[in-house]
């Protein structure tokens, strides 16, 4: 072996390059036989090894690297399978934003943190058999044990328009990646139906209707300008009400915000079943201090207490306390109306769907029990 590292004479040489020569013949021969087998590898090493011992560690190193990046290479084949076994369930739509946000938020600047948050019990009043009650009223004192068991006003005819869906605030909208951060590159509004809040709407019109509950979605945007829209909306709402006395159920899907003062927004979320689901509350106005002409408004609030308790049975983190507010919000339309919101703008449009998509199944589950 030393005869072979040192090369000192002529001598050795030839017989180095004799011997080389040989070697060579040998691995060239394994190589067309050995079809790539570990005995056939570990030969060639050990050839390699006798050939150029200098270089042997080196090559090994490279054969490594070359390795792994082929492994690698093939694995994120079979992660791309696996993802898409995975995400089979993420509809096919929000995963082209995700993708087309990926790329065009490649490098777009942190400007804050973007904080998960539990807020199933957060600035909770009161509490009654895991029914959560936050109420920021000035004069009413209410006991939700008092309202588990009132009537609600609704009779569900199911060969006509029960539900109707609309947006007060439609240009709301959500993220897009979930990455722990947002960027000011991204507005927090979009007219885009894609990802706002239509999509969401859409989402709780597709699983009512499945259900078997006929859903008007009022996809009119009121909040060109910000103000007024509560006045369009309810204009517009009032008409179809009037051209469709079948509809019981009357719902305002917003999603709300939530901003600290270091500059981070907390999305709402919990998990259920392995998924992120953006946090639901339910907004019941009422008639207090300089709210006025909204005399039944505890039957909205019958209602409300119904929906929460529905929802917490479906999971007990899915909603945020249910908000008594001194508000009518269009509420005073007609007795089961109210207003939802669905996560806040730091939460995933993904997120916010999946969601949508429970709170439909639960509000059917409570539907059924006003069937004529």
């Amino acid at each position: 072996m030393k005869l072979l590292i040192k090369r000192t004479n002529t001598s050795d040489e030839k017989i180095f390059v004799a011997y080389n020569l040989t070697i060579s013949i040998l691995l060239s021969l394994l190589l067309v036989l050995g079809n790539g087998t570990p005995i056939t590898e570990k030969l060639l090493l050990a050839g390699l090894y006798l050939t150029f011992p200098e270089k042997i560690f080196q090559s090994q190193t490279d054969a490594k690297i070359n390795i792994s990046e082929q492994q690698n290479y093939s694995n994120s084949e079979n992660a791309s399978q696996v993802s898409t076994v995975t995400n089979s369930s993420i509809p096919k739509d929000i995963q082209m934003l995700i993708d087309i946000a990926e790329k065009k938020y490649a490098n777009s600047s942190n400007d804050g943190a973007i904080v998960e948050c539990d807020y199933s019990k957060q600035n909770a009043t009161s509490e009654f058999n895991g029914i959560y009650l936050r109420n920021t009223t000035l004069n009413h004192k209410v006991n939700i044990s008092d309202y588990v068991n009132k009537k609600v006003y609704a009779s569900i005819d199911v060969t006509q328009p029960t539900v109707l869906i609309y947006h007060t605030h439609s240009t709301e909208t959500y993220e897009l990646l979930d990455r722990g951060y947002y960027t000011k590159e991204r507005s927090s509004l979009s007219g885009d139906t894609k990802e706002n809040m239509i999509r969401v709407g859409e989402e709780i019109c597709r699983v009512l209707e499945k259900n078997g509950y006929k859903t008007i979605h009022d996809k009119t945007v009121y909040d060109e300008e910000y103000s007024g829209a509560y006045n369009r909306s309810f204009e517009s709402v009032k008409n179809i009400l009037k051209n469709n006395p079948s509809i019981q159920i009357v719902l305002d899907i917003h999603r709300g915000t939530i901003y600290q003062k270091d500059g981070s927004r907390i999305k709402t979320v919990t998990e259920i079943d392995g998924k992120k689901i953006a946090q639901i509350q339910i907004i019941s106005g009422c008639e207090d201090g300089n709210v006025t002409d909204f005399p039944n408004w505890e039957k909205n609030f019958a209602f409300a207490v119904k929906l929460q308790k529905q929802l917490s049975d479906c999971n007990s983190k899915l909603v945020r306390p249910l908000l008594l507010c001194s508000r009518k919000y269009n509420m005073h339309l007609m007795p089961c109306a109210l207003q939802i919101e669905i996560g806040t703008d730091a939460n995933t449009l993904l997120e916010a769907v999946y969601s949508a998509e429970l709170f439909a199944e639960s509000l059917s589950q409570l539907l059924k029990e006003y069937e004529n």
